[in-house]
């Protein structure tokens, strides 16, 4: 998917927001930085818009630590760690749900996968525990709930919850388990239900999935839709920091240590908010062609490898820009399961 006009406004204020990130306080070093910003968006606007945007996101963040001449190696390193501690919060208070049966245990689990003992229920969680929601978990198979809930990340803005407020953002996630899913097999819209069945379908007969992490926050929910898989999963993150996105560095405190699962962990390299594979290195490049799925997560994700026709992508996200929305024909703030390609069939 190539970016195009309506991109504009979205990387505009990621180079302001980079400015000021990588600036810290420094004034003429944010405005210099925030023009050559501007310079790239331009040459992009003049060459026609030639690559999906992550790409450009990438080009921006690399003029910004550039800039900064590394000191600040990572501008959303306090934002990362935040939004996987919210996370980790947050799985300990599903137990308090009375519907959540299928994942509790992997829930609780600590970030080295032990047991976390039971959370007892507190005063204030009572605005998500409705009959309503109880009644559509209790009607939810373990595989759905567990997809839901790594959507969940992707419904939160972990840094609205920066404080860890995390009754309000409970009530957030708890919107994941309510939303209907909408997306398509190929050219053909499909049912939600049946969306999530071919899913879970094409999980259990794959023979290798590589899973390409989103951020930090949701990585840690998707750790719980991955375990009954770890055995033939290969982790993918990101080379370089991105945005919020999951590097090397932030793994293990999301829940995935080393020997989470069997296939390791390979990153793209080239640190781009997605997937491009001219710029991927060789260990990226020879886990995406052995695997026979791609779980990928988020929209950037689906951004730069919407195109591709040589894997089976199961792209998991909330449809929020208006151009992605356009795009897969969605509304905005709907939960997406786009089954890529799926008409490849995969050998049992």
């Amino acid at each position: 998917m190539k970016a195009c006009l309506d991109c504009l406004p979205c990387l505009a204020r990621n180079a302001t927001e980079l400015a000021r990130r990588s600036a810290r306080g420094d004034a003429a070093l944010e405005a210099r930085i925030a023009a050559e910003g501007m310079r790239i968006l331009g040459r992009a606007a003049e060459e026609g818009y030639a690559l999906p945007p992550p790409c450009y996101a990438r080009q921006l963040i690399d003029n910004a630590l550039a800039m900064c001449e590394g000191r600040v190696p990572d501008p959303w390193a306090e934002e990362k760690k935040a939004s996987t501690e919210l996370a980790l919060k947050l799985l300990e208070r599903m137990d308090e749900i009375p519907g959540w049966r299928g994942p509790s245990s992997s829930a609780t689990a600590g970030r080295a996968g032990r047991p976390r003992p039971a959370v007892a229920a507190r005063p204030e969680a009572a605005p998500y525990h409705t009959n309503a929601l109880n009644c559509v978990l209790s009607g939810m198979s373990d595989f759905e709930k567990r997809l839901r809930l790594s959507v969940a990340g992707n419904i939160l803005d972990f840094s609205v919850y920066a404080d860890l407020d995390i009754a309000a953002a409970m009530e957030t996630m708890a919107t994941a388990f309510t939303k209907p899913i909408f997306g398509a097999r190929g050219a053909r819209a499909l049912p939600g239900d049946e969306l999530v069945a071919e899913l879970k379908r094409r999980m259990d007969a794959a023979k290798l999935i590589l899973w390409v992490f989103d951020n930090c926050g949701e990585a840690v929910f998707d750790r719980l839709l991955m375990e009954p898989y770890r055995d033939k999963i290969t982790l993918a993150v990101r080379g370089k920091p991105a945005f919020n996105d999951l590097t090397r560095a932030e793994l293990s405190e999301s829940g995935c240590p080393e020997g989470f699962s069997s296939g390791g962990v390979v990153s793209n390299d080239d640190g781009v908010p997605g997937v491009v594979d001219e710029t991927c290195g060789a260990a990226f490049r020879a886990a995406f062609a052995a695997a026979d799925l791609v779980v990928a997560k988020g929209q950037a994700n689906f951004e730069t490898m919407s195109e591709r026709t040589d894997k089976p992508i199961a792209f998991l996200f909330l449809a929020k820009c208006p151009v992605v929305c356009r795009e897969v024909g969605a509304q905005p703030q709907t939960i997406q399961v786009v089954l890529h390609n799926f008409e490849r069939t995969v050998e049992k």
